[in-house]
């Protein structure tokens, strides 16, 4: 049968979300496992979340380094046989130092489990940590702070969180050239061995780990081997009252950077899902009405977007753009009416529809696989949602109004609530 490729295939949208089924389970020791077993391919990957973020160090720095050290040599191996050896096997290991966690990733075909798991365990149980590998962690983390530091976006994205939780909380803490000579190889040893411990610790499994999953992962890890209990989160009081316009000069910019948002909450909130709505709306995907007006018609930069900050214990919607200096004042007037907009017009049924197509598109997408869903579902681990979160967010997708849209937008888009921050000239 011949196709005509003058005629459009048919659009069709979906009112149903399935997710891949959850198995979960406990090791020996209690650590708790989320298993997504799916794909036709054999290849298995193990996201390891011990409570080992930067709220439960003491230090800034402490939890990266202790995070990126950990594959950098052993009692058994040194950092360049560990190397060898992922190689080998066709493997890969990631590591990452969150807020509330540090991440450790292990991508394997699954024939190789084992031997993938054994090397796993000697790099989270028996890391050396030694000084010459600290300081190289250091020297290399130094660099990219002093890049990113010249960059006027950065300065703005630091004085907005900072406004919102002060210099002292870790959500608005951001590192200062005196920290990297805070670091000690005591501190990071002694953080390993009180944050990287089975109780509170979370693995998320997907793919296709085999029939003897739930053996491996006892027999590397489901003893004993630091008994203490997990670090308390770290953090002060929040009363602080930000300033609504805050201003970061940088000499020699050309360019200034634009950070303006309010503060919100975090995903157990009821108006959280109505809140990613509205956002994508505003300038959350390339149609949004912030980059069609400020981009498209006004011409004032090459992008603008907004998008919803959330962690375990507060959140924030943020509008982000650079633009000439010259710029700076059109920019901002047409941010705030967008946001007036918004507040005062109901959107229109085609707008909102198109909205929602795009993301419940966007949500396939992102879906799409054991390892996909794998990642979304590793945000809900903090709050202890179930993953019943993302059939509600479908839901509310699916059916909410442009109405409701519009109570949010006065509700949370309030002008004396709106935060602006300007970095740059």
């Amino acid at each position: 049968m011949s196709i005509d490729r003058r005629i459009a295939p048919k659009f069709k949208t979906t009112d149903t979300f399935e997710l891949l089924p959850i198995e979960t389970f406990q090791l020996d020791n209690g650590i708790q496992v989320h298993l997504m077993q799916a794909g036709s391919q054999e290849v298995a990957k193990l996201d390891f979340l011990f409570p080992a973020g930067s709220i439960q160090a003491n230090k800034p720095l402490l939890s990266s380094i202790t995070c990126k050290g950990l594959s950098e040599g052993t009692q058994h191996l040194t950092g360049a046989e560990i190397s060898e050896k992922i190689d080998f096997y066709g493997a890969y290991i990631g590591q990452q130092a969150q807020f509330h966690h540090s991440i450790v990733t292990l991508v394997t075909l699954s024939h190789f489990l084992p031997q993938t798991l054994e090397l796993l365990e000697n790099i989270i149980k028996h890391p050396t940590f030694e000084q010459k590998e600290i300081n190289t962690l250091l020297n290399k983390r130094k660099q990219e702070y002093l890049i990113e530091s010249d960059k006027v976006k950065t300065l703005a994205t630091r004085a907005f969180t900072q406004n919102l939780y002060g210099k002292e909380h870790p959500y608005g803490n951001y590192l200062t050239l005196d920290d990297f000579e805070q670091i000690t190889r005591e501190d990071v040893i002694d953080f390993h061995k009180k944050a990287y411990i089975p109780k509170g610790t979370h693995i998320i499994v997907s793919g296709q780990p085999g029939s003897q999953l739930k053996q491996l992962l006892n027999k590397h890890f489901g003893q004993e081997w630091h008994s203490t209990s997990p670090l308390p989160d770290l953090l002060p009081p929040t009363d602080i009252i930000p300033e609504k316009d805050r201003f970061v000069p940088k000499e020699g910019a050309l360019q200034s950077a634009i950070k303006m948002g309010v503060p919100l909450f975090n995903k157990q909130h009821s108006d959280f899902h109505g809140m990613q709505i509205l956002n994508t709306v505003l300038g959350g995907y390339f149609g949004s009405r912030l980059m069609t007006n400020i981009r498209e018609e006004k011409g004032l930069t090459y992008g603008i977007s907004s998008f919803i900050m959330t962690y375990k214990h507060a959140g924030f919607l943020i509008i982000s753009s650079d633009v000439k200096a010259e710029n700076r004042e059109l920019a901002l007037k047409e941010i705030n009416n967008e946001l007036q907009k918004l507040r005062d017009e109901p959107i229109s049924e085609e707008e909102l529809q198109l909205v929602k197509n795009f993301l419940i598109g966007d949500m396939i997408r992102n879906f799409d696989g054991p390892f996909a869903t794998s990642d979304n579902y590793r945000g809900l681990i903090d709050l202890n949602l179930t993953p019943d979160y993302f059939n509600e967010f479908f839901n509310v997708l699916i059916h909410i109004t442009s109405g409701e849209l519009q109570q949010l937008a006065q509700k949370y888009f309030k002008e004396e609530a709106l935060i602006t921050v300007v970095a740059g000239k």
